[in-house]
């Protein structure tokens, strides 16, 4: 188990490299591409969980942007009991305690699981399996995890840079929940 857990550590190391060394063109780019794309292909949902563009992810911000305006957009927050899905009432946010954006409390309010329709899954890393590999918190693997248990089956999609393939197979255990789909841009 300790080298399955080091060999995870180098491939997050590797993946952090990988997009960290990618030009302000190519983000740009994969951003408009992901925009184009993902915003014709929500059409359909009504609830979607998307999330914060942090540490070199890709930048999906026009896009939550214009869910917001639809009032599709749900946001992610970090709590003791995991991660929840706050319906966005005003497109402000807060700094969390993990140094990262999220709703802000006065104009957010927290959603069943049930009501989501769709996730927008950041990772470091995925597979042609459509395994995601993350930092290493868990937060998305149990909050799929919950989901699954709870017999709700929202459609995922991971989001991410083309560049975040992996051609190797990433390493599942047990508890891991494959996407439904990957959009790399």
């Amino acid at each position: 188990m300790k080298n399955r857990s080091c060999a995870k550590q180098l491939m997050r190391e590797e993946l952090i490299k990988i997009r960290k060394g990618l030009c302000e063109a190519r983000k740009k780019q994969a951003a408009h591409n992901a925009y184009l794309q993902l915003s014709e292909k929500l059409k359909p949902y009504k609830s979607i969980l998307s999330f914060y563009s942090i540490k070199n992810e890709i930048n999906i911000n026009l896009l939550n942007q214009d869910l917001f305006k639809e009032h599709k957009l749900l946001l992610p927050k970090i709590e003791d009991t995991g991660l929840s899905a706050h319906k966005i009432t005003k497109f402000e946010f807060i700094s969390s305690a993990f140094g990262i954006l999220e709703p802000h409390p006065e104009f957010s309010i927290p959603i069943p699981l049930e009501q989501i329709d769709c996730i927008l899954v950041p990772a470091l890393g995925f597979d042609r399996l459509c395994h995601r590999i993350g930092y290493g918190k868990g937060h998305y693997d149990q909050f799929l995890e919950k989901l699954k248990k709870d017999h709700f089956k929202p459609y995922t999609i991971g989001i991410g840079f083309q560049e975040q393939l992996c051609i190797k197979p990433l390493p599942a255990e047990r508890h891991d929940i494959a996407l439904d789909e990957l959009l790399l841009f």
